[in-house]
């Protein structure tokens, strides 16, 4: 395989807050209040739910196994990837599934615990098998292979959980395992099912959380908060293929022009330097390689911006050092609030939906970033970044045979 040919992202599916299509972000980009609710008829703080209809989609993935107990994570990316593997022809085998996801089979595990708390000691059989992570990308690949009948199949499964940018963790895999020629088709994304009140209250604990369900409780670069608390979780799941960059690209094809990732020495657990370095440092090498494909400007940024004022600040300045302060700037997180390991599956989907003609809006509560409408843009970069000081930057376009003219 031709290294300096960028990869193409065929089949994306995501489920969100607001779904995932063109049409879905059209909808919400114009809406007037955010799609959340309170975790609980008990519980005011605020969560987002999956829309309705990627409600559905898990509910159809449910039915379709027959392993009974798996998580509400698994079930997501099974879901997700029922889709995207319509897209995957008869002749197309995959070589590797890579599923990214931060906190893993949440409800499952703190079901389980309490449990063995009840029981002094004893646990459901199915405990092992379902409360790890791997199981999410194994699921995934049971369902393939039953799809396919296959049989025992030269497939591998990996799961990644590097917590906020675990789908572009797994990215990184899929893309290793094309450029070394051990697959020509791989699934890569990212799920994230952890509306529980325990994982809210790590947020709490933190002092980032949003306190109460309002139109826009989570604003990523908000110019009026009064506090840090403007963080909300959300549940999440997305997959795509990614195949070779010598393959034909069709006209619903992103290509994959740039991948660029680093991390920093960081000043505490959740903290990153005030100048963004390890987003600064992986955009510019996702940029680099953009340049090698022909990729002139970044028309726009689907930051990871979480809504912490000092994370979204350093963010901000990383991307105005990169791209320019002219940069049309964006985020999902008021729609779909931060869904942890599939963050970077959400923003792709908002990317396509981009790429594929939805009007670029700005925010809409007062906001430091700039999000003038440009017209399509023809390369969007994406960031994503976890604990650690890690961070992973990617830009997507379109165009005929995988390339983006400047």
């Amino acid at each position: 395989m031709t290294k300096t040919k960028p990869c193409i992202i065929r089949g994306l599916s995501v489920l969100s807050a607001v779904g995932g299509s063109a049409s879905d972000w059209e909808v919400a980009l114009a809406a007037t209040t955010a799609p959340c609710g309170p975790l609980s008829s008990t519980d005011p703080r605020p969560v987002f739910a999956l829309s309705e209809p990627s409600e559905q989609a898990v509910s159809a993935a449910a039915r379709t196994l027959d392993f009974e107990g798996l998580d509400r994570v698994t079930l997501c990316a099974v879901a997700a990837a029922h889709e995207t593997l319509k897209s995957l022809s008869s002749s197309e085998q995959l070589g590797c599934v890579s599923i990214g996801s931060s906190r893993g089979p949440t409800a499952s595990l703190e079901h389980t615990v309490r449990e063995f708390d009840r029981k002094h000691g004893s646990v459901p059989v199915v405990t092992s098998p379902i409360t790890t992570a791997g199981n999410i990308s194994s699921w995934v690949m049971q369902d393939y292979v039953r799809q396919r009948d296959l049989g025992v199949a030269p497939l591998a499964s990996l799961s990644t959980s590097m917590t906020c940018s675990s789908a572009f963790h797994s990215l990184l895999i899929a893309r290793s395992f094309l450029l070394s020629d051990m697959a020509k088709v791989c699934l890569f994304g990212g799920a994230e099912a952890c509306l529980t009140s325990y994982s809210v209250a790590q947020m709490e604990a933190l002092k980032i959380y949003a306190r109460e369900v309002q139109s826009w409780p989570c604003q990523p670069f908000g110019s009026e908060r009064v506090s840090l608390s403007s963080v909300v979780l959300g549940e999440g799941a997305g997959s795509a293929l990614l195949l070779s960059g010598d393959e034909q690209s069709r006209a619903e094809d992103l290509v994959l022009l740039g991948v660029g990732w680093a991390v920093e020495p960081i000043p505490s657990a959740t903290g990153i330097s005030t100048d963004g370095l390890a987003f600064k440092a992986a955009m510019s090498m996702a940029l680099r390689e953009a340049r090698a494909h022909g990729v002139s400007k970044v028309d726009a940024v689907i930051a990871h911006a979480p809504g912490t004022q000092k994370g979204d600040a350093a963010e901000l300045a990383a991307i105005s050092s990169v791209f320019g302060a002219d940069t049309g700037v964006l985020s999902t997180k008021h729609l779909t609030g931060h869904t942890y390991g599939a963050s970077g599956m959400v923003s792709l989907s908002l990317a396509s939906a981009l790429l594929n003609g939805v009007e670029i809006r700005g925010f809409p509560y007062p906001c430091v970033a700039s999000c003038a409408s440009r017209g399509n843009p023809g390369a969007v970069a994406i960031n994503t970044a976890g604990f650690g000081g890690n961070a992973i930057s990617i830009i997507v376009g379109k165009g005929p045979n995988g390339l983006v003219g400047p």
